[in-house]
């Protein structure tokens, strides 16, 4: 039976950007979080069973005996390690995903959750997968807020790198975008954003497909992409051609602590502009603007 293995430790909310940050470096599909009381959070990081959990398992005890090194307050964080089958992570989450309000448009919520949106406010039905985005997450809220600000001309055309859930791909369409593609190298991830942008009914407006940028040719007035850090350093040069001239450019996954150098790695082609950065608790959220022809 296909599951997943999950981590679960009680971290300091100082601490919990750093150690989450470094469990998907690790391979999880995702990281959950709880809140329980003013100071503790709970982490809940989920692997696919294919990764091997005893090797995560002494890097993380490596990592967190480095944080108690460098901040000698870091308390003792006990690890607990548990097998969900599909169908008993599909409930569980139940308990934990509540709807979440980004900015003054938007709302995101699970079909489950029956609520009536305020005037004016747009609803994105979201079902949950395995870590891919929910809107939960700071660099996911702040990809929202960038592509409210940007996506100003109705029936431009929006990329979406490391679509995971879909989410930014509807979001897109949502605003207004004419034409969305979210790609994904994961098979699984596909399959919870086709559901997703099936019960948003925005089929005829999002295209999903398997694979990296190298895959597409098209060029795309806005590109967006919530990845991890290595990836962001790479594509740079792929998502550069196909951002059309004076296009937009979204970059998230990214800690505080590497905004300059990533900023700097983007700047280095003098094809983009800086234009801004906008920030949410560790994790920041550039915006680029591709020179004009």
């Amino acid at each position: 039976m296909r599951g997943w293995n999950l981590i679960s430790l009680r971290i300091p909310k100082e601490y919990f950007d750093m150690v989450s940050h470094f469990l998907i470096e690790q391979g999880a599909s995702g990281v959950e979080e709880i809140e329980e009381n003013k100071n503790v959070n709970l982490l809940r990081a989920y692997f696919p069973d294919k990764v091997r959990i005893d090797g995560v398992i002494r890097a993380l005890e490596k990592y967190l005996k480095s944080l108690k090194g460098i901040f000698p307050q870091f308390p003792s964080i006990e690890i607990k390690i548990q097998f969900l089958n599909e169908q008993d992570w599909s409930e569980g989450w139940k308990k934990y995903f509540k709807p979440v309000r980004v900015g003054s448009k938007l709302i995101i919520l699970p079909p489950w959750v029956k609520i009536r949106p305020k005037k004016g406010e747009i609803p994105v039905l979201i079902t949950p997968g395995m870590g891919f985005g929910t809107g939960t997450h700071s660099t996911t809220r702040l990809c929202i807020k960038a592509l409210m600000k940007r996506l100003k001309e109705r029936g431009g055309s929006v990329l979406d790198v490391g679509t995971g859930s879909g989410i930014l791909s509807i979001v897109a369409a949502r605003l207004g975008a004419g034409e969305v593609w979210g790609i994904d190298i994961d098979e699984e991830a596909l399959k919870l954003a086709r559901k997703n942008v099936e019960q948003n009914h925005l089929s005829g407006v999002i295209h999903l497909r398997k694979g990296g940028i190298g895959r597409i040719r098209k060029e795309f007035d806005l590109i967006v992409a919530n990845i991890d850090l290595k990836t962001l350093w790479r594509l740079r040069d792929p998502m550069e051609t196909r951002l059309k001239p004076e296009g937009i450019l979204i970059l998230s996954g990214i800690l505080q602590e590497d905004e300059q150098k990533v900023c700097n790695h983007y700047l280095k082609s003098r094809s983009l502009n800086y234009l801004e950065t906008s920030k949410d608790e560790e994790w920041v959220c550039l915006t680029f603007q591709k020179n004009g022809i």
